[in-house]
């Protein structure tokens, strides 16, 4: 599955050969798709942050035992 920068990422390129193109009719549908990963990177980036907000703080077991 992508990742949120992975859609950025993916997000750029498109709108680069958009802008590229000569054809408007191609450059419109490449944008709408850059639109589209853009949107996906944000969405995916809300949830991320809010599945952190909501994971309880898990404390390092590995310091201090069996010295």
């Amino acid at each position: 599955m992508p990742t949120c920068e992975d859609y950025r990422q993916m997000a750029d390129r498109v709108a680069q050969l958009a802008l590229a193109t000569s054809a408007p009719t191609v450059a419109e549908a490449l944008m709408a798709l850059a639109v589209d990963h853009m949107t996906r990177a944000a969405r995916l980036s809300e949830l991320q942050a809010s599945q952190q907000q909501h994971r309880p703080m898990q404390q390092d077991q590995s310091a201090g035992y069996g010295d």
